[in-house]
């Protein structure tokens, strides 16, 4: 559908914000396709008939424009939108911009034009008004639409779910756009159960099953198609797969094998990590690598080879950065098959050595944030990360001044200039009876 609107520049604007000779004229050009309807299962099907179905559309709006040779000055914000609401006034989607950064660019002489595109999922048939326009200019248009659709029964959120997550999935009932009403009997229903099977089972154990009564009142809404819902909600289920099967006697012919709808999902485990670093100061000359504790524990469905590895593989990086400067970077890699039938369990020593610190980096500074990060990955994909932020400290410490020494029988702190600490010192590295103390 393409919609044409010519307005001529001293017509329908505001005289006030707009001089006559600004603009020769305007063209706004309006574009509404179907680009995708929804599948049983939501994915996107190219729609390659005519007219306009329910499911991805594609509206763009577009202000052309011929300029006179006269500069004009632009608000601070122009909002050019579109916007598509239901027959009842209920906004379904919508897009705006800020255009007056394009219309204060538009230089003397050419043609140009501004454009604003949006995409969204109407999920139901029926009557809808496209709405669009730039208020500056005075321009504001209107479109009613049609968009028709087929009964369908869809199922929402039938996919993987995480351990200690909920599921929380929907079967949604649509009789699609236009229907007859009066084809209903008032004894339309729907079937339903729910299995289970365990990991390393191979039974399915019935979990719960029912029966509803679908209803498709459209006294409220008779514009729009009807849609009736079956809500299924199990508070954080076991580890395991799932058999979901739902059977309806409505329309049975209409909606062919969308009458009996079946999905297998799972709930899988997640990894679980920890690390630690042995110390929170490091030493140089004393202290000569940084060690990481990290543990590992992984359980069903286990992980699952990904190319370009040959066995599953457990990824595991760490670094050591200072001033910006990387100074240690290594991996440790955890190839096993029995990663993909047996739980994982590990727990690893990551050892990272300061041979490549040098004095160089401290400078006049007698100590030094240094940045450890500790990643974990598998299956192609991040899994685990942390960070840790310890003190590396000078080998050879300097500065103390002779009244430190005098004093040292005192127990009083003195910071490594020799100067006196407060009562309650900051974490950090002190002075005290002439030996190092660390303050944590």
């Amino acid at each position: 559908m393409v919609l044409g609107l010519m307005l001529c520049a001293a017509q329908g604007m505001n005289a006030q914000a707009l001089d006559p000779n600004i603009l020769k004229y305007l063209s706004t050009i309006d574009t509404i396709y179907t680009e995708h309807i929804a599948d049983k299962d939501y994915a996107p099907v190219p729609w390659e008939k005519d007219g306009l179905h329910a499911g991805m559309q594609m509206s763009q709006f577009t202000l052309l424009t011929v300029r006179a040779d006269k500069s004009y000055d632009v608000p601070d914000y122009v909002e050019m939108y579109i916007r598509m609401k239901n027959f009842y006034g209920e906004l379904v989607c919508e897009k705006t911009c800020d255009a007056s950064s394009a219309l204060a660019y538009i230089a003397d002489g050419d043609a140009d034009f501004l454009g604003l595109t949006m995409k969204d999922f109407i999920e139901r048939g029926g009557e809808y008004v496209l709405e669009r326009g730039i208020p500056w200019l005075e321009i504001a248009k209107t479109s009613n639409l049609t968009l028709v659709d087929e009964p369908t029964v869809r199922m929402q959120n039938f996919s993987q779910v995480r351990t200690g997550s909920d599921l929380d999935a929907l079967v949604l009932f649509n009789t699609g756009y236009p229907y007859d009403h009066s084809r209903l009997t008032g004894q339309e229903k729907a079937e339903w159960k729910l299995q289970y099977l365990a990991p390393n089972s191979k039974e399915r154990v019935d979990l719960d099953k029912g029966e509803i009564a679908l209803t498709f009142d459209n006294s409220k809404q008779p514009k729009l198609a009807t849609i009736d819902t079956l809500k299924i909600f199990k508070e954080k289920p076991a580890l395991g797969e799932y058999y979901f099967e739902v059977k309806t006697d409505w329309e049975k012919e209409a909606l062919g094998d969308m009458s009996h709808r079946n999905s297998l999902f799972q709930v899988v485990d997640t990894l679980r990590a920890t690390a630690t670093i042995d110390k929170e100061q490091y030493q140089m000359g004393t202290d000569q690598q940084l060690v990481v504790d990290l543990s590992l524990d992984y359980g069903y469905p286990f992980i699952h080879t990904t190319a370009p590895d040959t066995v599953p593989t457990v990824r595991i990086r760490y670094q050591i950065t200072a001033e910006g400067e990387k100074l240690f970077t290594d991996s440790l890699e955890i190839a096993d098959p029995n990663l993909a039938v047996e739980p994982l369990k590990r727990n690893d020593k990551l050892v990272m050595n300061f041979d490549k610190v040098t004095d160089d980096l401290f400078g006049d500074a007698t100590q030094m944030p240094i940045y450890v990060h500790v990643t974990v990955e598998y299956d192609g994909n991040l899994q685990f990360t942390a960070d840790f932020k310890p003190i590396l400290l000078k080998s050879d410490i300097v500065g103390i001044s002779e009244a430190l020494i005098d004093d040292r029988k005192s127990s009083k702190l003195f910071d490594l200039q020799g100067r006196s600490a407060a009562t309650k010192p900051a974490n950090g590295i002190y002075i005290q009876d002439g030996k190092k103390v660390i303050i944590k």
